[in-house]
């Protein structure tokens, strides 16, 4: 199999031309939100921060999933493991995240059945072999993740398994940039718009944020040369003060995404405000069950009612994941907050920043 798309945006000597061009037209300070965790991890992993102008400023944004999972649904999570004959399923990242008295993490190692799983069809197939057991499976993600979630509840419900559900804390992307530009005393001078996400949504999805807003804003990919061109474009836009949405990222990413995944995950779910950590309640930024699928809802099926609770004393993560903050500015990082110990999601995920600061820097 070719390497062609993995080697040719790697290239170091166009990775050196594109250096060179950014330092060339850089001239005013800019601060630019790269809004995908993995961005954030690529960004660290390749040293481009350490070559950019003094005056560019990169800043990480709620484009982790874990990371902006609202304190109230980490909470919902650990109360499901408390349930007679209830098996929680979870990706990997989620297990570790506190709540405001526990974690899944804790509860797993006090005897609760807490498994990773690496799909949501793996809880399918738990549910199917399990009929005295309760599956749940904690539906954290944005657009990437959504459909797979949506298609995981058709086969259930075609297949009439009844011991399986989700509890849904899913969210969509372009309203929590609406609601960042609308959030005082943020500062951004252009989006690096995520790569997986658009290859969904596709570009059209942000057309009437950016429309309303006139923020420069460029969809990308993951390898060095991506996101070099990304910054590169954002760079020329401002200085030239001209605004646009681009796509860089044509050989993933189109206008209409990926029609056949938007309609499962329509099928399944609707629009309908949600909870962020840091951005708070967000209006049509969520996606629950439709009513015809309700019995697959956790939250209705075990009567989870958890109160809201503030995000723990100190924390930083949701200024964090709005570029208020960086890492380094939290009172608590590397001090109380550590991989090994961590206080906020943001030093959990592989995709939190500070996790990234933290590894990288």
């Amino acid at each position: 199999m070719s390497l062609k798309y993995i080697d040719e945006y790697r290239d170091a000597g166009l990775a050196r031309q594109l250096v060179k061009k950014i330092q060339a037209v850089s001239k005013k300070k800019l601060r630019l939100m790269e809004v995908c965790g993995t961005h954030t991890m690529s960004i660290f992993r390749h040293g481009i921060r350490s070559v950019l102008p003094g005056g560019i400023t990169l800043l990480s944004g709620p484009g982790c999933p874990v990371c902006v999972t609202a304190q109230k649904d980490i909470d919902a999570f650990v109360e499901l493991t408390k349930i007679k004959d209830v098996i929680v399923t979870t990706f990997g990242d989620l297990i570790k995240v506190p709540g405001s008295g526990s974690s899944l993490a804790n509860e797993k190692a006090s005897g609760a059945d807490v498994r990773i799983v690496y799909s949501l069809f793996d809880a399918v197939n738990l549910a199917r072999k399990n009929k005295d057991k309760e599956i749940v499976f904690c539906g954290v993600g944005f657009e990437t993740t959504i459909p797979t979630i949506a298609a995981g509840i058709l086969i259930a419900a075609g297949d009439k398994i009844d011991n399986f559900s989700v509890y849904t804390s899913n969210k969509l992307t372009p309203p929590a940039l609406a609601a960042l530009m609308e959030t005082p005393d943020i500062e951004i001078d252009g989006f690096i718009l995520p790569g997986h996400v658009s290859v969904i949504t596709g570009t059209n999805a942000y057309r009437d944020t950016f429309e309303k807003y006139d923020m420069p804003s460029v969809i990308t990919g993951f390898e060095p040369i991506d996101i070099l061109k990304a910054i590169l474009i954002l760079i020329q836009q401002n200085e030239e003060g001209k605004p646009a949405l681009e796509n860089a990222y044509p050989r993933a990413v189109s206008d209409q995404g990926n029609v056949k995944a938007k309609e499962i995950m329509n099928r399944v779910f609707e629009v309908c405000d949600a909870p962020w950590r840091g951005l708070g309640e967000i209006p049509f930024s969520g996606m629950k069950l439709k009513k015809e699928f309700q019995g697959f809802d956790a939250a209705l099926k075990f009567d989870v009612n958890v109160p809201d609770m503030p995000e723990p004393k100190g924390c930083a993560c949701g200024q964090i994941l709005m570029g208020l903050k960086t890492p380094k500015e939290c009172a608590l990082y590397k001090k109380r907050c550590t991989p090994m110990n961590p206080v906020g999601p943001c030093m959990v995920s592989t995709e939190g920043s500070c996790a990234a600061f933290y590894r990288y820097n």
